[in-house]
């Protein structure tokens, strides 16, 4: 994209070195793609998992780790359940016990998939986050460590000792009209040379967006659009934990009404391979969201790569497919 002076996005001057800023709405708000038909979903993407899942002696792991470090949010988008204004869970912080519990279990299994420090909340509320990363990086060494933020609270300083800390990529919400930059985010983009050697993307997006119904906790848009969804590979792909130490369905159970296990009595994977997901699986499977509240609620497409292969499965390749 190019950025003009002014602090609007523009077709004149590019933005420097080591800072990459994107108002596509189809890159910046993934969730509200709607490419991909239902039937492409059941169709196509489904028997992909269901192979995979029914080959497998062992259940497949997770692409994704979600660690919601802190409870709450500084915003209020109109689309979010948790928004400053109408979040509805308890203040709360995951403690260091769960922390470092995640952070070593994972070191063990050697996990190289993605690790996201951030759930329902905003990241940067949480003092200890250049000190979690750091925790993250030294035990989990060869994960791809994320963090998305609305950067509100950041500053250049916080998002290079963020970087030096070990985080591989810092996504900055920039929410404003879809247009104008924050005065945080130009503040980034003035020292951008300091950037150059890590990866720092500004998302240009609007508050009012209207994206996915979020498994009905979405306040501007409580129900789903169309008929029923069928098959969704979030539980098959991503695993969420909660700041309260439980691991929730999906990353879209905003408020915490689905655990499926505690770390206060299992590890991550006797909870990934539990019954109860299993039991969710197999339902989606049959390509039925119905057994679920959360799940009928939800008009995500569903999409997720079946395999981390390099490159994976995107979108792009069942946008069109239709019955």
């Amino acid at each position: 994209m190019r950025f003009d002076p002014r602090h609007k996005l523009a077709s004149k001057d590019p933005i420097p070195r080591g800072v990459e800023v994107v108002n596509d709405s189809a890159t910046v708000a993934a969730e509200s793609e709607k490419g991909v038909s239902a039937w492409a979903i059941d169709n196509r993407l489904r028997p992909l998992f269901g192979e995979r899942w029914s080959v497998a002696t062992e259940r497949p792991l997770f692409h994704l780790v979600s660690v919601e470090t802190q409870s709450g949010c500084n915003y209020s988008c109109h689309f979010c359940g948790v928004a400053r204004t109408v979040d509805p869970r308890p203040p709360g912080q995951m403690s260091w016990l769960n922390i470092n519990k995640i952070a070593d279990e994972l070191g063990e299994i050697d996990y190289d998939g993605r690790v996201a420090l951030f759930g329902n909340n905003e990241p940067l509320l949480d003092s200890r986050i250049v000190d979690i990363v750091r925790t993250f990086r030294k035990r989990v060494p060869a994960a791809d460590i994320r963090l998305l933020t609305n950067g509100a609270l950041l500053n250049p300083d916080l998002a290079v000792a963020l970087f030096r800390a070990g985080l591989d990529c810092l996504v900055v919400n920039n929410y404003t009209d879809g247009v104008r930059l924050t005065r945080r985010v130009r503040d980034l983009i003035a020292v951008s040379e300091r950037f150059a050697s890590y990866d720092l993307r500004i998302s240009v997006r609007e508050r009012d967006e209207i994206l996915t119904s979020r498994a009905g906790t979405a306040p501007n848009k409580p129900q789903p659009a169309g008929p029923a969804r069928g098959f969704c590979a979030l539980p098959f792909t991503d695993l969420h934990v909660s700041y309260t130490g439980d691991v929730n369905l999906c990353c879209f159970d905003a408020h915490n009404r689905s655990s499926l296990g505690s770390l206060a009595t299992q590890d991550l994977l006797q909870i990934w391979n539990s019954a109860a997901f299993t039991a969710h699986r197999e339902r989606l499977l049959l390509g039925d969201r119905s057994g679920f509240p959360l799940c009928a609620a939800c008009d995500f497409d569903g999409f997720r790569s079946p395999t981390r292969s390099d490159p994976p499965m995107i979108r792009a390749d069942l946008v069109g497919l239709d019955e």
